[in-house]
């Protein structure tokens, strides 16, 4: 039993070893990086918006510690730096939340690259690198976003909002006023509980003891409407919900705890960019995987082609599954793999034509045709965003009529260490005059095969003969 266990947390600490390192000792090699996804309501034809200032609801409480002075500061009071007790004062917090929502979404919308951050590498992800996105001319600012400070005039002007709620017709009226397509409309629901417990703690010399400690529940709920403002109908709506639990005890290590509002603030930010998310494309970190090739002669290219994409170099690793393809069309893997190249940088049509004639050659397998269904539908999404004016640029692979013709050129391999030397001869015979001496492990050009000998071109143009003994065809 005990071997067992031990067994499997070896293989435990091995799997956990190669994750961190990128490597799986069962799946094929995979790129991982950004690529704009569509959001999960599109709204065609809107290219200019406007973001009204959400409406209200906020709650605020703070139990009472018992402090057994009643004449002294309590230490909650401590914590959160606050004095008074009266509910009023507790009701007045976060009321400028659907400010700050709207404030928070307007700047979510103005980035260009939102979702690409820095991503784990190294040991069980502890190190970071900059993520990467191979998609030419994607991005996430699709919208021109009016300025507060125009829509505070209008809504001033029209009388609106004096009651902290502007209805979609209002919001509707107010759009047209600006000039813009769609009214970004909604509500924001804060809800924050402080409260001080007390908890056990035990330690050989002190014994069983008491420590004070703060704890917080924070919720933020927000809810948007997209109202179309020609129609004043509304094309999309969703809520989104983020929730915190915190706890900071006495003699913990770092600071205080954070004030009541920088807890609403920082889960209402994840809000608001999920809103945003939910009517505006983002990038995703995905892994395009890649699949083993089926013919094992072709095994060089695989090798190499994972190099290359290791190293984010695709030009080479397609060069490589486009040389497999070439000289073996009916190997599905290669065709996928070029399809996942093209998923990759965008290139939506070819990836769907390459993924196809992989789907052709092995149609019982899922992976081919979830693939053309994946790049299918984002075949659409760029549709809508063609008709925006936003456009992704198609990412041309670098692979010339003379790289493919070496590529596709039967070569052979000299066996042995490069310290050792195998003769090419003039003739295929072993008494035959040498030509040159060369190292093992380079690779030449295959012209033919007589009996017992194989015929090469060397570096200098010259043609010889190199025993079979010595030398192995790797194409």
């Amino acid at each position: 039993m005990n071997f067992n266990l031990s067994k499997t947390f070896r293989l435990l600490i091995i799997s956990c070893l190669l994750a961190g390192l990128g490597i799986s000792p069962t799946a094929g090699q995979n790129l991982k990086c950004f690529i704009l996804t569509p959001p999960e309501q599109l709204t065609p034809g809107v290219k200019r918006v406007a973001v009204m200032d959400m409406s209200v609801s906020s709650r605020y409480h703070r139990a009472d510690d018992r402090t057994k002075d009643k004449g002294k500061k309590s230490d909650l009071d401590k914590i959160l730096g606050v004095v008074s007790t009266i509910a009023g004062k507790n009701e007045e917090r976060f009321k400028d939340s659907g400010v700050k929502l709207a404030d928070y979404m307007i700047a979510a919308l103005l980035e260009n690259d939102r979702g690409v951050r820095e991503v784990g590498s190294g040991f069980l992800g502890l190190g970071k690198k900059e993520g990467r996105s191979f998609q030419t001319g994607a991005h996430t600012d699709i919208f021109q976003v009016v300025e507060r400070t125009r829509i505070e005039q209008i809504v001033e002007e029209l009388k609106l909002g004096q009651s902290g709620l502007i209805d979609d017709s209002q919001a509707a009226q107010a759009g047209r006023l600006l000039g813009v397509d769609a009214v970004i409309n909604g509500t924001v629901s804060v809800s924050c509980d402080d409260r001080l417990v007390t908890e056990d703690r035990e330690e050989k010399k002190k014994g069983t003891y008491q420590v004070n400690c703060h704890e917080r529940d924070t919720s933020v709920s927000g809810t948007v409407r997209v109202v179309h403002v020609e129609t004043g109908q509304v094309i999309g709506s969703t809520e989104k919900r983020k929730k915190s639990e915190e706890k900071k005890c006495e003699g913990e290590w770092g600071s205080d705890p954070p004030t009541p509002e920088a807890s609403v603030d920082k889960l209402m930010r994840e809000v608001a960019t999920e809103l945003v998310n939910y009517f505006a494309p983002k990038f995703v970190y995905q892994k395009v995987d890649f699949e083993e090739l089926e013919n094992k002669a072709h095994k060089r290219y695989h090798e190499t082609a994972k190099k290359a994409l290791e190293n984010y170099d695709l030009d080479a690793a397609y060069m490589q599954y486009t040389a497999v393809a070439e000289m073996d069309p009916y190997e599905p893997a290669a065709h996928f793999n070029l399809g996942a190249l093209h998923e990759a940088v965008g290139n939506y049509r070819q990836a769907v034509e390459k993924y196809g004639m992989a789907f052709k050659l092995k149609s019982k397998e899922k992976k081919f045709a979830e693939a053309q269904n994946r790049v299918r539908k984002q075949e659409e999404f760029w549709k809508q965003l063609n008709a925006m004016g936003i456009f992704l640029e198609e990412r041309t692979f670098n692979v010339s009529q003379e790289q493919m013709q070496v590529m596709t050129t039967a070569r052979i391999e000299v066996k042995g260490p490069g310290s050792e030397r195998r003769a090419i001869k003039a003739e295929p015979n072993a008494g035959a005059a040498t030509l040159i001496m060369v190292p093992g492990e380079i690779e030449l050009e295959y012209v033919g095969a007589s009996g017992q000998w194989y015929k090469v071109k060397l570096l200098d143009g010259r043609e010889g003969y190199i025993s079979k003994e010595d030398a192995k065809l790797i194409n």
